[in-house]
């Protein structure tokens, strides 16, 4: 996986990006463009002219971000945009495994990403040099990034949840970005709790204080939030407020294994940093494990798996499956927060 230090301004880490990644931005630009209708493109341009235009009232460096990967990759606004707006695709679908642990050494909020096989060729780790708060965030190219955290220990990784559907609303990768931009969780879930949502999503996070929450939405019900010392989840709503909105029958179609591999999370010791170690690694009930690989019926596998620590602001990051390949650890240097 490629990592990249980006430094400067919003916009000139933008155009960074765009410059050293600018074969990855083209291609997905092009994948998009081939998987929709001219009719489906042009509703697309529609909702996010509005939403962008929301994000550029209320979050203007991460529009100026937008805005310098533009200039770099020769690409409209908005084309950059829409490759962080899967929901206005229905794509996106990526069943994930997440877990939460509160401990006597810190908060550490962890994931098994998973995804075709082909979208690991898309994944970077960026590094914003931020002068107000550095961040890092495991992203496709191009795009504004899947999980992170920032240079005060806040931290989140997310799942997805087949719920009711909005038309009205921001891409949750800007919600995400937003949520970086917070300093505790409780700031963070303030953003989930003013944001309009898309669509369902279940959100753990932590911070360098000590606080952890699991956060599911349904653009319906809203936010609905826990907070538990170990937090266990994959791609089905826990929380009745959420749950009522469930379409069951996509989710046995999407994530057929989700169930099966909350049974195996819950199954396992949750008390160290090592346990989660073994956990994102765990391959009973193979290929659709917690470690996953692609199946007949769920043609997934973990794309990449990360590990928070919140209090010492380290991620340890792998590209594929956790059981193949060590861990790499990179710790945020708060320095730039001077």
């Amino acid at each position: 996986m490629p990592f990249i230090r980006l430094t400067g301004s919003p916009f000139e880490r933008g155009r960074q990006q765009g410059s050293l990644l600018l074969q990855l931005v083209l291609e997905g630009f092009a994948r998009l463009r081939r998987s929709t209708t001219p009719e489906q493109w042009r509703r697309a341009k529609s909702m996010g002219a509005k939403s962008f235009a929301h994000l550029r009232a209320v979050a203007p460096d991460l529009t100026a971000e937008l805005e310098g990967l533009a200039e770099a990759s020769r690409l409209d606004i908005l084309d950059v945009y829409l490759l962080s707006c899967f929901e206005y695709f229905d794509e996106g679908r990526t069943g994930c495994t997440s877990v939460g642990l509160q401990t006597s050494d810190g908060i550490f909020v962890a994931q098994n990403w998973d995804a075709p096989t082909c979208r690991s060729e898309e994944l970077v780790t960026l590094v914003h040099d931020d002068p107000e708060r550095p961040f890092v965030t495991i992203a496709s190219a191009g795009t504004l990034g899947w999980v992170g955290m920032n240079g005060v220990g806040l931290a989140f990784v997310n799942n997805d949840l087949i719920v009711d559907k909005s038309q009205e609303g921001v891409p949750s990768l800007a919600i995400r970005r937003l949520m970086l931009a917070t300093g505790s969780v409780g700031e963070a879930l303030e953003v989930l709790r003013k944001s309009d949502h898309l669509a369902g999503r279940c959100f753990v996070i932590g911070d360098a204080t000590g606080s952890l929450s699991a956060a599911e939405i349904s653009p319906s019900a809203g936010v609905a939030e826990v907070t538990y010392p170990v937090i266990r989840h994959t791609n089905h709503p826990l929380l009745p407020a959420i749950a009522v909105w469930e379409d069951i029958e996509a989710v046995a179609q999407l994530y057929p294994s989700s169930r099966e591999r909350l049974r195996a999370a819950n199954r396992l010791p949750l008390e160290s940093a090592q346990d989660i170690e073994a956990l994102l690694r765990d391959r009973v009930g193979a290929p659709d494990a917690i470690c996953k690989s692609a199946s007949q019926r769920e043609d997934t596998e973990t794309a990449f798996s990360v590990i928070f620590d919140c209090r010492r602001r380290e991620a340890m990051i792998t590209l594929g499956r956790p059981d193949r390949a060590p861990y790499r650890r990179f710790r945020l240097e708060v320095r730039a927060m001077a």
